[in-house]
């Protein structure tokens, strides 16, 4: 049996990157987020220069077998309201969810590489100098 759910006020600043803020009841609630953060000691920008081709992107997530084993699960709600007065967010960012309500089932995954360049270790670095 789900609750019923009451926020009085609520004060989102940013929601960004594949991010959601939910107010009511769902379902079924999927987030998906892929991101290349490039750190540079020298200062160069080219969005064509990485593909987002690297495994961390494609390679299978494994999951935990839930459905083999069976569950008995009872729940007992003495009061069948959530009140809350107020919420401040000061952001929401990366595959993430806020949610106001009830919901079945949670899926999200970001998947990051993260690649840093430092002076003298690339030879794109030497190269992006004189220009």
């Amino acid at each position: 049996m789900s609750r019923l759910s009451v926020v009085h006020l609520l004060h989102a600043n940013a929601v960004s990157f594949s991010s959601v803020l939910q107010i009511g009841d769902s379902q079924h609630i999927r987030l998906s987020g892929r991101a290349l953060a490039v750190q540079r000691q020298l200062e160069y920008v080219d969005s064509r220069e990485f593909p987002l081709a690297f495994p961390i992107f494609t390679k299978p997530i494994p999951t935990p077998p839930i459905d083999t084993e069976p569950l008995c699960h009872h729940t007992l709600h003495d009061c069948p309201l959530i009140a809350v007065h107020s919420m401040r967010i000061i952001g929401v960012s990366s595959t993430s969810v806020v949610h106001i309500g009830s919901t079945k089932t949670v899926e999200a995954n970001s998947r990051v590489k993260h690649i840093r360049q430092l002076e003298g270790g690339k030879s794109y670095a030497r190269s992006r100098r004189s220009d």
